[in-house]
């Protein structure tokens, strides 16, 4: 397949790039980025590499430039550049689960060094973690280093599950103080620029957003008096 075919037309490139910056905050709005080594997580990756009987298997959170991993099992690194990342492309696939059977022979990756380097992945299954608004915050991925002829029913029945309770584990995390100003400074940053730039048409997203976190620390300042 031609990679051109994937580009897009100016207007789906830009309405694209207006996506990403609503995901973008509901990544930080989630508070998933201070969730390193969290057991929960953990738990479901070694769970997810022993059935699929992978050695790799990660929660990945894509961040702007980066896919950062709350939770690895068989990886020597936590994160790495998001232009590698082939969780980038499953983020991209809606409710769908990515499927890389032989990464060698698809355009996409062929070239990447995660399959032309030591890492040696060929096998690559990602499914989205959507939050409740069906934005994606990274993806459950299961990694191998040999090709496979198929994915049965059953098999991603059973990645979809492990993803959902990645996504209930996540969604149901609490910010900390930290976190929550962090999310409010950097999504009202986003709406300030918007609106700087005459382009006010995800405003009223990040608003929500910036609202729904504002009331959480309301909450909170009224428990802790």
């Amino acid at each position: 397949m031609d990679d051109k075919l994937n580009e897009g037309t100016p207007a789906q490139s830009e309405a694209l790039g207006r996506q990403e910056v609503v995901r973008q905050a509901a990544v930080y709005a989630s508070g998933v980025l201070s969730m390193a080594d969290n057991p929960a997580l953990q738990q479901l990756v070694e769970e997810a590499a022993q059935y699929f009987c992978v050695p790799m298997a990660a929660v990945s959170i894509i961040d702007r430039d980066r896919q950062w991993f709350p939770a690895g099992h068989g990886l020597d690194v936590t994160e790495t550049a998001r232009e590698v990342s082939f969780c980038d492309y499953a983020i991209k696939q809606a409710d769908e689960i990515l499927t890389v059977l032989d990464a060698r022979y698809d355009p996409r990756f062929r070239d990447n060094p995660m399959v032309t380097g030591p890492t040696h992945v060929r096998f690559y299954l990602g499914c989205p973690l959507l939050d409740a608004n069906g934005r994606a915050l990274g993806a459950l991925c299961v990694i191998g280093v040999d090709p496979r002829a198929h994915v049965s029913e059953e098999e991603y029945a059973r990645l979809r599950a492990l993803a959902s309770e990645a996504t209930r584990i996540i969604t149901h995390h609490q910010l900390s103080p930290v976190d929550r100003t962090t999310a409010l400074d950097t999504i009202g940053s986003q709406i300030e620029d918007l609106i700087r730039s005459g382009d006010e048409s995800l405003v009223t997203d990040l608003d929500a957003m910036l609202r729904r976190l504002e009331r959480q620390e309301d909450r909170e300042r009224r428990r802790g008096k």
